[in-house]
């Protein structure tokens, strides 16, 4: 099987470019792509372990959405799913906030809920005019608390209404929240702008960039283990409830009818 995440090593080992593109599902979060963005961060981590010159980290993907979130089928057809998706997401998410080097995300395309985690997990957020973000989880009886610590650490006086926004919030609202730095107006020049920011963030000192980041996320929260085990047991909880069971049958069922 095609592997669902592209892993690429540029700039002399550098720079490091992770690309979701399993477009025929809208880069949905599923058990494979899954394996496969754990294997990519695993030889990240790995690379930067042995590494001392500067490095940056760039998450994107290709098609229609940057991730439609999680497979709703598989946990249409095994409800046990849920919790097993939540707990993978919370360590991709722990991950990409604790590399020692700036972690930038290219969004082309609607990040939703998973999906908008994984994008909270990042440094710097440039965002096309596709780009919309949302947490529309509600109508399967989920909370979004797991990403709450690092959506918090983009905008704290923001997190609240892109955490319970009844529609996608799109790049022009995001930034105004915080949770997006730059719009790039036009969709052929994304992945070149964040090519060329990733660059730019690799011309810093390594040793002062990655002081940077931890600071920071010490300074908000962000990657606090207890906040967000808490908040993994929360959403582990809401998603294995009676009514959160109901409602993701339900919805899987209405999804299922002809259109």
């Amino acid at each position: 099987m095609d592997r669902l995440i592209s892993h690429e090593v540029l700039d002399d080992g550098a720079l490091h470019r992770i690309t979701l593109c399993d477009d025929a599902r809208r880069n949905a979060l599923s058990q494979a792509m899954f394996d496969d963005l754990d294997a990519a961060l695993h030889a990240v981590t790995a690379a930067l372990a042995h590494r001392s010159a500067a490095s940056c980290v760039l998450l994107a993907a290709t098609g229609r959405a940057f991730s439609s979130g999680f497979d709703l089928g598989a946990c249409g057809a095994d409800p046990s799913m849920m919790s097993t998706f939540l707990r993978r997401l919370s360590a991709a998410i722990r991950c990409l906030r604790s590399l020692p080097c700036p972690v930038v995300a290219a969004v082309q395309g609607p990040a939703l809920a998973g999906g908008c985690a994984l994008v909270t997990a990042c440094d710097v957020v440039l965002a096309g005019p596709g780009a919309r973000f949302a947490y529309p989880v509600h109508r399967i009886g989920l909370s979004p608390a797991i990403s709450l610590p690092t959506l918090r650490g983009h905008t704290s006086g923001g997190a609240r209404t892109v955490a319970l926004a009844p529609e996608p919030l799109d790049a022009v609202a995001a930034r105004a929240l915080g949770l997006v730095h730059e719009l790039v107006d036009d969709p052929s020049q994304l992945d070149a702008r964040a090519l060329a920011v990733s660059r730019q963030l690799m011309s810093k000192g390594p040793r002062a960039m990655a002081s940077i980041k931890r600071w920071m996320n010490a300074h908000d929260g962000s990657c606090d283990l207890a906040a967000l085990d808490a908040t993994l047991a929360a959403s582990v909880a809401t998603g294995s409830s009676d009514e959160s069971r109901a409602m993701l049958a339900a919805t899987w069922a209405s999804m299922q009818k002809p259109r």
